[in-house]
C-alpha cells in the first residue's frame, strides 16, 4: 500500500520517466584520453593499416607517434619530427603523446599492437584522466591489442625474431640529422636478436597519404573556404594607418567564424619591405598608401591544411609597375598548372614557372621551390621525383622579390591532380589584378 511519500517519489520518477522518453537519446560524454580517433572513426584507421600491411607483406614495423602533444596549441605542429604525422594518419590519435604503432602481418592472431604511456595518476590531476587498459580503450582506438609502451621493445624483438625483418616506414632523414626513433630502436634490436636485418620500405606510407581520399578532400576544402573568408576580411580591411598584426587578427578571428579550430601554420602578413622576407613573423609595421601586403595564411580543419598567398596593395589599386610584375607571377603560376595532370612531374612544372619569371628578366628575384604537396601536413609528404598521381594535392606558389623596391609579390593556390588535368581547388579567392581590386572597391 502506497503512503503519501512513497506515492509522491513514484509519482514523480513516473514523470521524469516520461520526460526522459521524449528526449533525443544523448551520446555519452567522453571523458578521458585517448577521446577516441579524429576526425575519422576507428574504421577508417583500421582499414588504411590493413592497406599498409597488404603491401609490407611480412615483417614488422613500428610507427611512433609524437612525443608529447599540446592539447591547447592554436598552431598546429610545422614540418613534425620524425614520423608523427604517419601515426597520425593510421592510427587517428591526436591526444596521446608518446604512443607508438607497431604493424606484423605475418602474424597470426594480432597484426596491430598500440602500445600507449604508462598511466601516471600525480600527472593526470593536472592534465586530465587517462584511461586503463580495456574494454572502453578498445573500442575508442579500434585496437584488439594495447600495451604499454615499456612493453615495445620486447614485442618488437620477438616478433622480428619470428619475421627475421623489420621495416623502415618512415621518412628518410639527412646524415646531420638526428636518427629517426624508429632506426635507433631498429638497431638495439639487430643486435641482439641475431639474423634480423632493416628493410627499407619509406614509401609505403607516403605513397598512401599522396593520394587523397574523398573523406580528406571534403575537410581540405573546408579548410580552404575558411581561409578564403579570412583573406576576404583582410582585403576588405586593409587601409593605410593599420598595422600588420590587426590585419593578422581579422584574417585569424575569420578562420574561427568559419569553424576552424587551429592555423595551419603561423601566418605570415608582411607589407611594403616586409613582404620581400619568405617566413616574415613580425607584426608591428604600419601599412601605408602604395604599399603592397604579401599574406601567406591558412586555416586547419579538422587536422587538415590549407595554404594560400595573395598579394594586394593597401589602398585598393595597384600600381603600374607594381601590376606589371604580378601579372608576371600570375602568367607563371599559369604556366606550371597547364602542365599539371596525372603522369606530369613536378620538376616540368618549375620549367614552365620558371621560364615566364626569366623571360621578363627576373629569374634571379625567384628564390625559393615552386610548391609543395598539402594534407595532414601543410608541407606534406611525397616524392617530388616521381610522376604525379591523381588524387595529390599541392601549392603552386611562384614569387618574385625585389627588396631595393620595397616589394615582393607571391600568389600561391592549391591544386588537386586528376587523371586529365587538375582542379584549381582554391580559385574562387580573387587572385587577378581585376578580382583583386574588385574585392577590395570600398
Amino acid at each position: 500500500m502506497l503512503n503519501r511519500r512513497t506515492f509522491i517519489a513514484s509519482a514523480a520518477a513516473a514523470g521524469l520517466a516520461s520526460s526522459r522518453s521524449l528526449a533525443q537519446p544523448q551520446a555519452p560524454r567522453r571523458y578521458g584520453y585517448p577521446a577516441g580517433t579524429r576526425p575519422f572513426g576507428p574504421e577508417v584507421y583500421r582499414e588504411r593499416r590493413r592497406r599498409l600491411m597488404e603491401r609490407m607483406k611480412g615483417g614488422v614495423a613500428v610507427v611512433h607517434g609524437p612525443p608529447s602533444v599540446d592539447l591547447g596549441a592554436t598552431t598546429a605542429p610545422i614540418d613534425r619530427p620524425g614520423s608523427s604525422s604517419d601515426f597520425t594518419y593510421l592510427t587517428g590519435l591526436v591526444d596521446e603523446g608518446g604512443a607508438a604503432l607497431l604493424l606484423a602481418p605475418g602474424e597470426r592472431t594480432y597484426r596491430e599492437f598500440l602500445f600507449l604511456p604508462t598511466v601516471n595518476p600525480e600527472h593526470d590531476r593536472w592534465e586530465g584522466t587517462r584511461l586503463l587498459l580495456g574494454s572502453e580503450l578498445r573500442a575508442r582506438t579500434g585496437f584488439e591489442k594495447i600495451s604499454r609502451i615499456g612493453a615495445l621493445g620486447t614485442t618488437l624483438a620477438q616478433i622480428a625474431a619470428r619475421a627475421g625483418e623489420m621495416r623502415y616506414i618512415g621518412p628518410l632523414a639527412s646524415p646531420d640529422a638526428a636518427v629517426p626513433r624508429e632506426l635507433d630502436l631498429y638497431g638495439r634490436v639487430v643486435a641482439r636478436v641475431p639474423g634480423t636485418r632493416i628493410v627499407n620500405n619509406h614509401g609505403l606510407v607516403h605513397a598512401m597519404r599522396l593520394v587523397k581520399e574523398p573523406r580528406e578532400l571534403e575537410l581540405m576544402r573546408r579548410a580552404i573556404a575558411a581561409t578564403e573568408r579570412g583573406m576576404r576580411a583582410a582585403m576588405r580591411a586593409a587601409r593605410p594607418g593599420m598595422r600588420e598584426f590587426e590585419l593578422k587578427t581579422i584574417i585569424e578571428s575569420e578562420f574561427r567564424a568559419a569553424g576552424a579550430r587551429r592555423l595551419a601554420f603561423p601566418s605570415i602578413v608582411g607589407v611594403a619591405r616586409n613582404s620581400a622576407v619568405l617566413h616574415y613573423m613580425g607584426g608591428d609595421n604600419e601599412l601605408r598608401s602604395g604599399d603592397l601586403v604579401l599574406a601567406d595564411i591558412g586555416a586547419e580543419f579538422d587536422f587538415y591544411a590549407a595554404d594560400i598567398t595573395r598579394t594586394f596593395p593597401v589602398d585598393g589599386r595597384f600600381r603600374p609597375d607594381q601590376r606589371r610584375v604580378y601579372e608576371t607571377v600570375l602568367r607563371a603560376q599559369e604556366a606550371a598548372a597547364r602542365q599539371l595532370r596525372a603522369g606530369a612531374v613536378y620538376e616540368d612544372l618549375t620549367r614552365a614557372a620558371t621560364n615566364v619569371i626569366e623571360a621578363a628578366g627576373h629569374r634571379d628575384d625567384f628564390w625559393h621551390g615552386l610548391g609543395h604537396f598539402v594534407g595532414l601536413d601543410v608541407h606534406d609528404v611525397g616524392d617530388y621525383a616521381q610522376p604525379l598521381p591523381a588524387g595529390a594535392v599541392l601549392t603552386i606558389e611562384p614569387g618574385i622579390y625585389l627588396p631595393e623596391r620595397d616589394f615582393g609579390i607571391r600568389i600561391e593556390d592549391e591544386y588537386l591532380v586528376t587523371p586529365s588535368g587538375n582542379e584549381h581547388l582554391s580559385r574562387s579567392i580573387p587572385r587577378t589584378v581585376a578580382e583583386i581590386e574588385a574585392a577590395m572597391a570600398r
